[in-house]
């Protein structure tokens, strides 16, 4: 059974779709790893620890830059961090735009990873928007048409 080929204007329209989604997401994973490098780091008291299979989340409690006392919670991506227990202190990096809320473990760098994928997503939209944009080549003639 032959399997029917896509329009050409839906190839058109979902890339340029694609496209689009892939530039604003690189650009907002972009935007977020620069807002959390512009941050501050802070010594966190560990309020709260629990082990989630191979998965550690904190509770933290810190004071901001400009005095405000936050509690946050976060996933342990640091070998070093696994095995605090509560009252201990941490390190954590604070997101210039919203501190309380985007906290990090100091040596976090998985930000990067994020937009590492997106750029590949970017990447990969762009050569489909230009493969479904390009205009068609035109066929051989009819007499070219058994020749290898």
């Amino acid at each position: 059974m032959r399997r029917r080929r896509p329009s050409r204007t839906f190839l058109q329209v979902f890339s340029t779709f694609g496209l689009a989604l892939a530039l604003v997401l690189t650009a907002l994973a972009t935007w977020s790893v620069v807002d959390e490098r512009q941050g501050s780091e802070a010594a966190a008291e560990v309020m709260d620890v629990e082990h989630r299979g191979a998965r550690t989340f904190l509770t933290v409690q810190f004071t901001t830059n400009q005095g405000e006392m936050c509690e946050s919670r976060l996933r342990v991506t640091a070998d070093a961090n696994r095995a605090v227990n509560t009252g201990d202190r941490i390190r954590v990096r604070l997101a210039k735009s919203d501190p309380c809320l985007r906290v990090r473990e100091a040596d976090d760098q998985s930000g990067w990873l994020v937009i590492l994928v997106e750029a590949a997503l970017l990447i990969m939209f762009a050569i489909m928007t230009y493969l479904a944009w390009r205009r068609p080549r035109t066929p051989l003639p009819l007499r070219y048409a058994g020749m290898p």
